[in-house]
């Protein structure tokens, strides 16, 4: 997968280009992993949302039942929650594709650094726990 990766990097540098290629340009690329016609479309999609939305600290979504069943119910469908309301939202639930894994990864490895979050001292990184 990681040629691929590479490859797809290599012709749409960032989410913009990305966002205007055609699904018949991308199938051939993503061929050799499968399901080229399904992911080639969400490549897209998850592109043109991010070019119309990226991820900030300003803006968080709801993601129903995550991380726990019930979790998101008081937060409309496509309500945006500011960086003073209390209830929990999440900076990318609203680019497409984005499940429980890729919520855990991006709060594991990222939210912090997108709030610009200082660790005290002494606190250890979510990741090392």
């Amino acid at each position: 997968a990681r040629p691929v990766l590479f490859r797809i990097l290599a012709l749409y540098p960032d989410p913009s280009r990305l966002a205007l290629a055609a699904i018949k340009d991308l199938t051939p690329i993503l061929q050799p992993i499968g399901l080229q016609n399904i992911r080639a479309a969400r490549l897209i999609a998850l592109a043109k949302t991010w070019v119309a939305a990226p991820p900030c600290r300003e803006r968080r979504y709801r993601k129903l039942h995550y991380p726990l069943r019930g979790c998101g119910a008081d937060v409309k469908p496509g309500e945006i929650l500011g960086p003073e309301d209390e209830r929990e939202g999440w900076e990318i639930a609203h680019l497409p594709g984005m499940g429980p894994y890729a919520l855990d990864s991006f709060r594991i490895f990222y939210r912090d650094r997108l709030r610009e979050v200082d660790l005290l001292d002494g606190e250890e990184l979510e990741w090392k726990r």
